[in-house]
């Protein structure tokens, strides 16, 4: 009675382990899937330490005075928002708080749509608070430039040279925003949200280097390894980098937008991770111990496939 006693035991332990070692990929897509949406849907914030690159980012704004302009370069598209989007909307929320005067510009051909997206995002937000901003007078889309880094040339001697129509086909030359200036001599900071090249390299070799200009910027987390030297070396007062930068930066704003919840779903999914390799190495070890196991059983679907073929 003992023996088969143990024997029952033996036989659920090793059942148990093999499932855990040889655990069908399905399961893991659906843990993956329940986790990303619980993690999206609760309202859970984890510590985010703040970088010295994010906080010269938020200062740099801060440091702005009323009525100041700001020349910030859309460089991204739909492919690249899940990094670059909640970066964007935190950004324009923060330049429209110093009451700044924001001037738009694209040297990707898909951007322009990621700048009035954001626009319609954020100006309602002020509407309902009283603080109305005004396409053409407090914000404007200038749309794209083609020529890369010849059309950050051109664009330092002359935005309405460069841009005779905006993204809506209004005349640059009629828009009060664009009025009394027509080169980076009157604009405060230079922010750029890219992707790739054209971007914040390529800025700040044709115009941050070239005019001495204060300058800013966010990018994807594969772009900003580049950013630590130009950081160092002062061409840069700061920069952000993929959604990890986008979570500081919500932070440093007392927000709880898509970045900190997307690195809640990453973190938590890295988590998972570590722990089903965790478990699946244990279970691995653990069943050359176990009388009768037999190690490897196909729990994959695939795997049962080519055992059958086989």
């Amino acid at each position: 009675m003992m023996t088969e006693q143990t024997n029952e035991n033996s036989s659920t332990l090793a059942r148990v382990l093999n499932f855990l070692a040889t655990l069908d990929r399905r399961w893991i897509f659906l843990l993956m899937a329940g986790i990303t949406i619980i993690f999206m849907v609760i309202n859970a914030r984890i510590s985010i330490p703040i970088s010295a690159p994010a906080q010269g980012v938020y200062n740099a704004i801060e440091a702005l005075q009323p009525g100041d302009r700001v020349h910030l370069s859309i460089d991204y598209g739909p492919s690249s928002q899940a990094e670059l989007l909640p970066m964007h909307i935190t950004m324009l929320r923060q330049l429209f708080r110093k009451k700044a005067v924001v001037v738009c510009s694209s040297l990707w051909t898909d951007s322009p749509p990621m700048t009035e997206k954001v626009w319609e995002i954020v100006a309602p937000e002020f509407e309902k608070i009283g603080e109305k901003k005004v396409y053409g007078v407090d914000f404007v889309n200038l749309g794209f430039k083609a020529g890369d880094r010849t059309a950050i040339a051109s664009i330092g001697n002359s935005f309405k040279n460069t841009f005779p129509i905006d993204y809506r086909g209004n005349k640059t030359s009629e828009l009060p925003i664009m009025q009394g200036w027509d080169d980076y001599s009157g604009i405060a900071l230079l922010c750029t949200l890219a992707v790739g090249d054209p971007g914040p390299v390529e800025y700040i070799q044709q115009a941050q280097s070239r005019y001495n200009i204060k300058m800013i910027t966010g990018c994807t987390a594969l772009l900003s390894p580049q950013l630590y030297p130009f950081f160092q070396s002062n061409n840069l007062l700061g920069f952000l980098g993929g959604l990890a930068g986008a979570a500081e930066y919500e932070t440093l704003n007392g927000e709880s937008g898509q970045g900190i919840k997307g690195m809640n779903v990453q973190s938590a999914i890295h988590m998972l991770i570590v722990l089903l390799v965790l478990l699946g190495n244990i279970a691995a070890f653990l069943l050359k111990f176990v009388p009768d196991a037999k190690p490897g059983a196909p729990n994959d679907p695939e795997n049962s496939k080519s055992a059958e073929k086989g």
